[in-house]
C-alpha cells in the first residue's frame, strides 16, 4: 500500500529548488543558450470569425486529371483563420475557355464566341448536359490539409469528366471557382467566392477571362447580406461569377410544367445558362412587378466599364440563344416571324443574328434594336434643361425658358405630345413650385402644353399666370426658391430619330409619342439667379434608385428625389383619406416578394436606399412644415374641409408604422408624450393627423431624434419581416 507524505510549504520549497538543481546537474551543460523554440500559431480559429476571405495561390493538375489547389484563408483584418473543416468547402468548380465550335452551337459559321467549357459535366440524359457536377468537401474528408498556418491544401478526389465533349487543354486561360461555407461560434454563417485564372502549361495567372458583368452590378439590386441576396443553391453561390462555371452556354435540359393537380401538361427544352435564366428572369419578372426596370433595357446590367474585357460584347450579333430567351412569343416577334400552327418561331427565322445584324448590313441587331433606334431608349436619353424664370409682380406671372434635347437635335414645339391628359390638363406639361422649410409649398402643379410657346434658337417659352396657378403664393412667399421640373412626351419616327406628332382622328392621343423624357430639377431665386443646387435636405439620392430603377419608375422619371417630392410634397393627400408624401408612397412600394412568395426587399433595410444617415430623425427639423394624411371628412381638399397634418419626424415614422401592425395605441401615446403630433384625441389610429388650422396652437416641439439615434434605428430594423 502507498504510504502518504505531507509537506508543510518550506519543506516543499526546499525541496523543489533541490530537485531542480539535481535536474540541471544530472543533464550537463555547455554553457550555451539552447535554440529557439518553435512559435506559436498566429491567427483565429474559424469558430470566432466574422467574415471570411479565401485567396488561390497556385494550382495544379495531375496526369490523372486530378486538381489540387493551394489557398489561404484570412478575416477581414487579414489575420490567418485556421481549422476550416472539410465540409465548409461547399464548392469546387472547374474549367477554361473554349468556343462554341466545341459544342456544336456556333450561330455564324467561322465567327464562333468564346464561351465557358466546365471540366465537371452531368449527363441530363436525350443529348443535355451541364457544367453543374462541382466537387463538395463534404464528400471527402481527406481531401483537405490544414497546414495550421491559415494556409490549406485541397486535393480533388474529382477526376475531369466532360462526358467526352471536348478536352482538358493546360495552353488555354483555366479556372477554379472555390466556394467557402462556415459557421462560427455564434451561429452566423459566413460565405466567401474566390477564384483563380492561370495557364497551367506556363503555370502564369491570367487575367478573368469573359468579363461581361461586373459582380458588383448585380449586387446593386442583389445586395449583400439583405433580402435578393443572390445567394443560390444552399446560400453559397453568392456572385454572378459564381454562377457562370456552371450554367455554361451550352447547359440545357428538358423541364416538364405541371398544373394543380401535378399532371405534366407541357415538356420543354430549358435554356439553363446564366444569360439564358437571367433574361428569363428578368424579363418575367418585369411583368409581376419585381424587377422594376424594362428587361429591354440592356444597360442595366451589360454597363460600359473599361474594367470589363468584354463590356460590349452584348452588341455582337453572334448568339441567337440570347434573343431567343426573351424574343419567344407571338407577343415578342413579328407576326411573319411566329408559327402559330406550331407555337413556335418559325424554323426558317429562328437563326436570329443571321438577318439581325446591323451595322453589319443586316436588319436592326442588339444595340440598334434596343437603343439607337428605338424610341423608347432614345426618349429616355432625352434632356430638359431650364435656361431662365423671370416673376413680374405687377401681373403676377412667371415666365420661363427650356431647351429639349435628343441627342444633338432640339426638340421643336411640334414634337413634343400635344395631347390632353385623361385626368385633366396636359399629357406634356412642366411642373411649377416653390420650396419653404424643406418642403414645397403647394400641391402639385402641371403647367401644360398650352402655356407653351416656340422660343428663339429652337427652345420653348412657357408662361404661368396666377388664377390659373398658384403663382403669387408661391412666388410672393419669404425666403422662396422657385422649382421646375419637367414631365415631357416627345414623338419619333419609329426608329429612334425625333419626328413631328401624328394624332389620332380624335386628337386624344398622340400615335408616335414615346416614353416620359426624364427631367432634372432646377431652381431659382425669385430675381431669376439659378441655383446650383436644391435648398432641400436630400434623405436619399436618385443614385440608389437608378441602381435598380435605370430609367422606368412609375409614370415619370426624375434625375433627382426633388422631382418626384415636387409632386409627391407634404401638401398633397391620396384624395382626402391617406398620404400622397414622397416617403408614404416609396415605403409601400418597397416590400416585394418574388414569385415563390419569398421575400425580395423590405423596406427595413434603410440603408440600401438612405446611404449612411439619410434616414436620421436628426436631419429633419422640428420646425419644417407638417405632412398632409386626409381631410376632415376624408374627402377630396374643397372650401368645406381641410387637411389633417402630421407633425415632420412623426411622419417620417408613420410613412411605414401604419396600424393595424406597425402601430398602436401605446406608441401612438409614446409619440404624442413626445410632442409629435399624430392624431385627433379619440380619433382611431386609421384616421391620422390634426385639422391644418389648429397645428400651430397645438405647439408641437418632437424630440423623437433624442432617444432614436442611428444606431437604434438600424438596430431595431435589423432583423424585422426577414431572414437576414
Amino acid at each position: 500500500m502507498m504510504k502518504k507524505f505531507n509537506f508543510n510549504a518550506a519543506t516543499k520549497a526546499v525541496l523543489g529548488a533541490g530537485l531542480l538543481s539535481l535536474a540541471i546537474s544530472g543533464c550537463g551543460s555547455d554553457g550555451k543558450d539552447g535554440e529557439d523554440g518553435k512559435p506559436g500559431t498566429v491567427g483565429t480559429p474559424i469558430g470566432a470569425v466574422s467574415h471570411l476571405d479565401a485567396k488561390i495561390q497556385s494550382a495544379s493538375i495531375d496526369d490523372a486529371g486530378f486538381l489540387t489547389i493551394n489557398f489561404d484563408l484570412s478575416d477581414a483584418n487579414g489575420t490567418a483563420v485556421f481549422e476550416l473543416a472539410p465540409s465548409d468547402i461547399a464548392a469546387v468548380s472547374f474549367g477554361r475557355v473554349g468556343t462554341e465550335d466545341e459544342v456544336g452551337s456556333t450561330d455564324l459559321e467561322g465567327k464562333p464566341r468564346d464561351i465557358w467549357l466546365s471540366y465537371f459535366n452531368k449527363d441530363k440524359g436525350d443529348d443535355h448536359y451541364t457544367g453543374s457536377s462541382y466537387f463538395q468537401g463534404k464528400n471527402c474528408e481527406t481531401c483537405l490539409t490544414d497546414n495550421g498556418d491559415g494556409t490549406y491544401t485541397l486535393v480533388l478526389d474529382k477526376a475531369i469528366d466532360t462526358l467526352e465533349k471536348y478536352a482538358y487543354d493546360a495552353d488555354v486561360t483555366n479556372g477554379i471557382y472555390l466556394g467557402v461555407k462556415a459557421n462560427n461560434n455564434a451561429g452566423d454563417t459566413l460565405v466567401d467566392n474566390s477564384f483563380f485564372y492561370w495557364q497551367p502549361s506556363s503555370d502564369t495567372t491570367q487575367d478573368k477571362p469573359k468579363a461581361l458583368i461586373a459582380n458588383e452590378t448585380c449586387q446593386s439590386c442583389h445586395r449583400p447580406g439583405q433580402d435578393g441576396a443572390l445567394s443560390m443553391h444552399g446560400g453559397k453561390h453568392v456572385t454572378l461569377e459564381s454562377c457562370t462555371f456552371c450554367h455554361t452556354d451550352y447547359n440545357s435540359y428538358m423541364k416538364d410544367e405541371k398544373d394543380d393537380a401535378g399532371t405534366v401538361v407541357r415538356s420543354y427544352e430549358f435554356d439553363g445558362s446564366i444569360k439564358g435564366m437571367a433574361h428569363e428572369i428578368h424579363s418575367h419578372s418585369t411583368f409581376n412587378g419585381i424587377y422594376p426596370q424594362s428587361a429591354s433595357n440592356c444597360q442595366t446590367c451589360h454597363q460600359a466599364d473599361e474594367g470589363l474585357a468584354m463590356a460590349d460584347a452584348w452588341k455582337a450579333d453572334l448568339d441567337t440563344a440570347t434573343c431567343m430567351n426573351c424574343h419567344n412569343s407571338p407577343y415578342a416577334v413579328p407576326s411573319w416571324h411566329w408559327d402559330s400552327e406550331n407555337n413556335q418561331i418559325a424554323e426558317s427565322k429562328q437563326n436570329c443574328v443571321s438577318c439581325h445584324n446591323d451595322p453589319n448590313g443586316g436588319v436592326r441587331g442588339a444595340e440598334s434594336g434596343h437603343y439607337l433606334k428605338n424610341d423608347k431608349a432614345q426618349a429616355a436619353m432625352a434632356t430638359v434643361t431650364f435656361n431662365s424664370m423671370s416673376y413680374s409682380a405687377d401681373t403676377k406671372t412667371v415666365t420661363a425658358n427650356m431647351t429639349v434635347m435628343a441627342g444633338d437635335t432640339k426638340v421643336t414645339l411640334a414634337q413634343i405630345d400635344p395631347t390632353p391628359y385623361k385626368y385633366g390638363g396636359f399629357t406634356s406639361a412642366i411642373v411649377f413650385n416653390g420650396v419653404v422649410q424643406d418642403d414645397f409649398l403647394v400641391n402639385y402643379q402641371k403647367v401644360g402644353y398650352g402655356n407653351f410657346t416656340e422660343g428663339t434658337e429652337g427652345s420653348i417659352n412657357i408662361t404661368i399666370a396666377d388664377g390659373d396657378f398658384d403663382v403669387a403664393k408661391v412666388m410672393e412667399t419669404e425666403g422662396v426658391s422657385v422649382a421646375l421640373s419637367s414631365q415631357l412626351h416627345i414623338c419619333f419616327d419609329g426608329k429612334g430619330a425625333v419626328a413631328d406628332c401624328t394624332l389620332s382622328e380624335d386628337g386624344k392621343v398622340a400615335t408616335n409619342a414615346g416614353p416620359y423624357v426624364p427631367s432634372d430639377t432646377a431652381y431659382f431665386a425669385v430675381d431669376g439667379t439659378m441655383l446650383d443646387k436644391s435648398p432641400r435636405i436630400q434623405h436619399a439620392e436618385m443614385t440608389a434608385c437608378q441602381q435598380c430603377h435605370t430609367t422606368a419608375i412609375k409614370h415619370r422619371f426624375s434625375n433627382d428625389m426633388d422631382g418626384c417630392a415636387s409632386c409627391h410634397n407634404g401638401t398633397r393627400d391620396k384624395k382626402g383619406a391617406g398620404s400622397s408624401n414622397l416617403a408614404y408612397i416609396v415605403h409601400s412600394k418597397h416590400y416585394v416578394y418574388d414569385t415563390d412568395g419569398s421575400l425580395f426587399f423590405k423596406k427595413t433595410e434603410c440603408q440600401a436606399c438612405h446611404g449612411d444617415n439619410g434616414f436620421s430623425l436628426s436631419k429633419i427639423d422640428p420646425k419644417a412644415a407638417p405632412v398632409a394624411f386626409g381631410t376632415t371628412d376624408a374627402q377630396r381638399l374643397s372650401d368645406t374641409n381641410e387637411q389633417l397634418v402630421v407633425s415632420p419626424q412623426t411622419a417620417a415614422c408613420v410613412s411605414c408604422h401604419q396600424a393595424p401592425y406597425g402601430l398602436n395605441d401605446a406608441t401612438a401615446a409614446h409619440i404624442q408624450s413626445n410632442g409629435g403630433l399624430l392624431k385627433e384625441d379619440g380619433a382611431p389610429l386609421t384616421t391620422l393627423g390634426v385639422p391644418a388650422s389648429e397645428y400651430d396652437m397645438l405647439n408641437p416641439a418632437e424630440t423623437c431624434s433624442t432617444c432614436h439615434k442611428d444606431s437604434q434605428i438600424l438596430e431595431a430594423h435589423a432583423n424585422w419581416g426577414s431572414s437576414h
